[in-house]
């Protein structure tokens, strides 16, 4: 038996970001390449807001909760080329609330990618240095409660958008891609999406698993080894289970951990640091399909999937899937004069 999702995600509350679906095309050119005739893309690097990407879809359910408190400042956090930072200031633009931006870096002498979408849509940024994550945190919320002695009330993003309540957004795309697959009678059984603090994955492999596993989802690692990465998934598909079961009751119709497998060949020597495979990936799909990618999350995440096509993991007569989560903005920033 299977459910359908988009019920009692209605139930939560949401404000409209993006422009749904997003699209599913074949990758004809590239799938000759890897011997693969049914290789698909989709597009959530095209969701309509801002520069485009997987965050949007997390957005839809953090900033309704924050409207529904009655919040209006949204305060996150983000490294300098945060792909949430700048979501999140194209979606406060959009609902008419102020955005706050903390970077534990320091101030670039010059904005660019992210940064400059920054300013270009009204942020405020604070910079307070080279400090760890949890420092950075500590900072965030240290802004929050100056804002409140202001009589302001803030709301605060916490962990990249990686939050039980902002995986529901990909429990939604899990519905919306079964329902693309069906409608365009497609047999599409295996689906690859990138795994950095595990609230993307963790929403996809849940809505599957809600869905009876229609399809197997690959998480490729780009910044933990699988250890880490499955447990932070787990805590997460775990709370916004608990979510989904507040408001309907519902169960899973298979195991969330049947309907995945984690991989961390892909990860090279850490976050953010290109691999042979990932540069040669981000020139590929630019090269036959005319579609951009960056080096942190999505050349390394397709790079894995073909990589597993190539390897026979991913059998030649099971349609295969690569979600873009976008992030493009950042490739102006990126190094690519090594081949």
């Amino acid at each position: 038996m299977t459910h359908n999702p988009r019920g009692y995600l209605d139930k939560f509350p949401k404000v409209n970001l993006g422009i749904w679906p997003t699209p599913l095309q074949r990758m004809d050119r590239i799938g000759r390449q890897v011997n693969h005739p049914a290789l698909f893309i989709k597009r959530d690097d095209l969701t309509g807001l801002g520069q485009g990407g997987n965050k949007t879809r997390s957005l839809e359910f953090l900033l309704g909760d924050a409207l529904e408190q009655g919040a209006d400042v949204i305060l996150t956090a983000g490294g300098l080329q945060s792909n949430l930072c700048s979501l999140t200031a194209a979606a406060c633009c959009k609902v008419g609330v102020e955005c706050w931006l903390v970077h534990n870096d320091d101030q670039p002498d010059k904005p660019e990618g992210n940064m400059l979408l920054n300013r270009i849509f009204g942020a405020r940024s604070v910079f307070v240095g080279k400090v760890d994550e949890e420092q950075r945190t500590c900072e965030m919320e240290k802004l929050a409660r100056e804002l409140e002695t202001r009589g302001r009330k803030p709301y605060i993003i916490y962990n990249g958008s990686s939050t039980p309540l902002g995986a529901l957004g990909y429990v939604a795309c899990a519905f919306e891609l079964l329902s693309q697959i069906r409608s365009q009678n497609l047999d599409v059984r295996h689906v690859a999406i990138v795994g950095a603090m595990g609230g993307t994955a963790a929403g996809l492999v849940l809505g599957a698993a809600l869905l009876g596993h229609p399809f197997h989802v690959h998480v490729i690692s780009v910044e933990y080894p699988k250890p880490v990465l499955e447990h932070l998934m787990q805590d997460l598909i775990g709370g916004a289970l608990k979510l989904i079961r507040e408001v309907e009751g519902l169960e899973p119709a298979a195991p969330p951990e049947e309907v995945m497998t984690i991989y961390d060949d892909y990860l090279g020597e850490g976050y953010a640091i290109p691999t042979r495979l990932s540069r040669h990936t981000l020139y590929q799909l630019a090269r036959t399909e005319g579609i951009l990618s960056e080096h942190v999350y999505t050349s390394k995440c397709l790079g894995g999937l073909l990589d597993l096509i190539q390897r026979g993991i991913i059998p030649q007569n099971e349609g295969a899937c690569y979600i873009h989560t976008g992030g493009l903005a950042s490739i102006f920033t990126q190094n690519f004069l090594r081949r």
